[in-house]
């Protein structure tokens, strides 16, 4: 399964108005909290209790500047909770259990 690569803005639009709450992380290859967080945000997907009812996604800001202007991106990793196309909750910073936290508010 794992975290899916939003690849344009018109498949960024589509998903969060999807029918499940989802997790989005704005990062970039070069970011290094990003890469520490980035495995333990791919786990989230491999637990039945959260893959079933939440999508999981990634942005690399750079390959996708359109988007990180839509949403306003101005640090990273930025982790963001969208639910019926509205953004819900953000959370700035590489921190696991600030992480885990927003993850499990959403089942």
């Amino acid at each position: 399964m794992g975290v899916k690569e939003i690849k344009s803005l018109a498949e960024f639009k589509q998903i969060i108005n999807g029918p499940k709450p989802v997790v989005i992380d704005f990062s970039a290859t070069w970011c290094g909290p990003c890469r520490i967080i980035s495995p333990i945000f791919e786990k989230y997907t491999e637990l039945s209790e959260f893959s079933a009812s939440i999508g999981f996604y990634k942005v690399d800001v750079d390959d996708q500047p359109e988007i990180s202007q839509e949403v306003g991106i101005r640090a990273m990793p930025t982790f963001m909770v969208f639910k019926n196309g509205e953004k819900a909750d953000t959370l700035i910073g590489a921190d696991p259990k600030k992480l885990h936290s927003l993850v499990s508010s959403l089942v």
